[in-house]
């Protein structure tokens, strides 16, 4: 019997976030088999409980592993629900139709690269700090930072809170009148880092497009479009997962078949256009 944690089994249903479901589970809104159950890490079966949240049943566990690569537009949430009720990555999913959930997050005003799946254990071993998985963005700033700002980018600084941030892959590609352009790849993805970054040094960032995750380029994907990850992109997922260091639980947890979700989807993409993104 594979078991996972309560509120990692919510959000791999799609119902919301991480952050949601844990809030959901700690104010007691969700029931194990009719029971309230207000810890977080209380473990269940996906496959045989029955677990509602607000009154409303889970979906069942896919059988099947599905991966997305998605291009949020600007001034889009990557939530699954936002209180404020502004455009959120769950206005994409219920086009989509399929139970997934956002690996990881882009900042409201920022755009690109996401990858969407209904695998728990893939989206931990892209996350995760320890497995440094790469992040690469397109940055737009007021102005033409010096040599001098740059070498602090690169060599790693502390930033005005207080927080340290390691070394920084940060590429000058060119400059304009009044901003330039940078690539810079990161392997942390702390909140709001590249922004933190370039105040620090008093060149705000004015544009940011995420344009690669791993071995996941964004490519030419229009804004608010979506595919299925290929054939190739899926295996090399795959063995950053088998690379990442994992707990004998969390490897059991990774239900999925690999053999046969490689065959489900080797011949061909699903591609969902931007006039279906909200």
């Amino acid at each position: 019997m594979t078991q996972e944690k309560l509120q990692l089994r919510i959000r791999n249903s799609g119902a919301g976030s991480r952050r949601f479901a844990e809030q959901a589970v700690r104010e007691g809104r969700v029931t194990v088999n009719g029971q309230v159950i207000q810890d977080p890490a209380f473990k269940v079966d996906p496959e045989n409980d029955y677990i509602k949240v607000d009154g409303k049943l889970l979906r069942k566990v896919e059988s099947t592993q599905l991966i997305y690569i998605f291009n949020k537009p600007r001034n889009v949430v990557s939530t699954m629900k936002d209180p404020e009720d502004r455009p959120c990555l769950g206005d994409v999913t219920r086009k989509i139709k399929d139970p997934v959930f956002p690996v990881g997050r882009l900042d409201f005003d920022a755009e690109g690269l996401m990858i969407l799946t209904n695998d728990g254990s893939l989206a931990q071993a892209l996350t995760h700090p320890s497995n440094k998985i790469p992040r690469t963005y397109l940055v737009k700033v007021r102005g033409v930072p010096d040599q001098k700002s740059l070498s602090m980018i690169k060599k790693g600084m502390r930033l005005s809170d207080g927080e340290r941030v390691g070394e920084i892959s940060c590429v000058f590609l060119r400059a304009q009148e009044t901003t330039s352009w940078f690539r810079v790849v990161l392997s942390e993805g702390k909140k709001n880092e590249i922004k933190r970054i370039f105040f620090r040094i008093n060149y705000p960032v004015r544009k940011l497009r995420r344009t690669s995750f791993g071995p996941i380029n964004l490519g030419t994907l229009e804004s608010g479009a979506w595919r299925l990850a290929t054939r190739e992109e899926r295996m090399k997922l795959m063995e950053l997962v088998e690379k990442a260091p994992q707990s004998a639980s969390d490897r059991q947890s990774a239900s999925f078949d690999r053999t046969k979700s490689l065959k489900r989807y080797s011949g061909g993409q699903s591609v969902g256009r931007p006039r279906d993104a909200r």
